[in-house]
């Protein structure tokens, strides 16, 4: 390979500045281990691809989410790179061996796990017998706390982590007793302003921060939840009585927003009708549960509105196919669950608004959906998008 020169005139594409810093970091140093901690749509695929194939490497194991495995493999090509792909249901199976020799590249860093998790302690191991580079791609701000910055840290630099996830803690992080376990509570860190800071200060993290700013739009609705549901757990529904937390909020969701018959009961249905057709651009709505998700297609089918379901179910032609539709201006309604958060680049060009129908309860994952509808690249104007959320009292 003749270099960064030659890379861009194969992609057809110059490469932004902080990725040009980035590789031209990586060519100044022996550095094996690399973790690229930049925003959603900032290009890490390209970056770590590249990052290989200034090496001379002509093979690569990508660990992503199926959806995206066509465009890692397309890519690798224009870089005269082969390629392989796997899941991180794959790569966590006790069959799943790696060559020594070849470099690993770990996407969604976040979905290996935690410290205690299967998939982390064998990334972890992975990475300490690899004779060949290691690039962990994580989101940015997504998914970044005190243990997400463990992991990232052991991987880079095992030597820095001696004695362990609690220890890092105490090291590293404010904490305060935990009465219902042995590991403290972490409320913060004690040289940064918080996980992204600390993340960002280690050797061989290259940092792109999120300058978005946007601004969730709550529209309370009236809760039809009935009394006795509250009062005793019942469910008329299912005929049964709550038997966790858990799975009341889960059904409590599902009462203030569908009917019996799997529709939008039809005050939510109306304030989507009038948020959708106020909209200049094309619209998003996002379900954290596919139930409620196929409820809102449902009844977007019942009145004629052209639109397209994907969720986790949706195999992954059909999602490409129905996200391709949604970008050519085919269709109206993009309605999805959090398989949105991931491969699916380009929504913000053609969409200015996400409705939150069923909002996630993980802030991390919400934010990566959110995502999908900013600017990418070095555009950082927001002003145009707008995300909103029903609420019930």
């Amino acid at each position: 390979m003749d270099g960064i020169q030659k890379l861009e005139e194969r992609l057809q594409q110059p490469f932004f500045d902080y990725q040009l810093e980035t590789l031209q970091d990586w060519e100044t140093n022996d550095r094996q281990r690399v973790c690229l901690y930049y925003r959603t749509g900032a290009g890490k695929s390209r970056t770590a691809l590249a990052l290989l194939a200034l090496r001379d490497y002509a093979e690569a194991v990508v660990v992503a989410p199926p959806v995206t495995h066509q465009a890692w493999q397309e890519l690798g090509t224009t870089m005269g790179i082969a390629v392989k792909t796997m899941s991180h249901a794959t790569f966590r199976m006790r069959k799943t061996l790696l060559r020594k020799d070849i470099p690993l590249i770990a996407d969604e860093f976040h979905l290996f796990g935690g410290h205690d998790g299967i998939g982390w302690k064998k990334l972890d191991r992975t990475a300490a017998g690899l004779q060949a580079p290691v690039v962990l791609c994580s989101a940015t701000p997504n998914y970044n706390d005190a243990e997400r910055c463990y992991c990232v840290q052991h991987i880079l630099d095992p030597a820095s982590c001696r004695g362990g996830f609690l220890q890092f803690i105490y090291q590293h992080c404010a904490t305060e007793q935990n009465p219902y376990g042995q590991m403290p509570k972490v409320t913060g860190f004690l040289h940064y302003t918080d996980a992204a800071m600390y993340l960002a200060s280690l050797p061989g993290v290259r940092y792109l921060p999120d300058p978005h700013e946007y601004e969730i739009v709550d529209i309370p609705m009236v809760s039809s939840v009935p009394e006795e549901f509250e009062r005793y757990g019942l469910n008329f529904r299912t005929n049964r009585i709550m038997a966790s937390v858990m799975e009341k909020n889960h059904q409590r969701y599902r009462l203030n927003l569908t009917t019996s018959e799997g529709f939008l009961r039809d005050q939510v249905y109306d304030t989507l009708n009038d948020l959708i057709g106020n909209a200049a651009t094309q619209v998003m709505i996002f379900c954290y549960s596919s139930m409620i998700a196929e409820a809102v297609k449902a009844s977007c089918d019942r009145y004629q509105v052209n639109s397209r379901l994907v969720t986790g179910d949706t195999p992954p032609q059909q999602k490409d196919a129905w996200i391709e539709e949604f970008k050519r201006r085919q269709v109206d309604v993009l309605i999805g669950t959090s398989t949105l958060g991931t491969g699916t680049d380009g929504l913000d060009q053609v969409c200015d608004m996400m409705i939150l129908v069923h909002d996630t309860p993980d802030a991390a994952s919400r934010r990566q959906v959110i995502g999908r509808i900013l600017p990418r690249g070095i555009d950082t104007d927001a002003s145009r998008k707008q995300i909103y959320r029903l609420t019930f009292d």
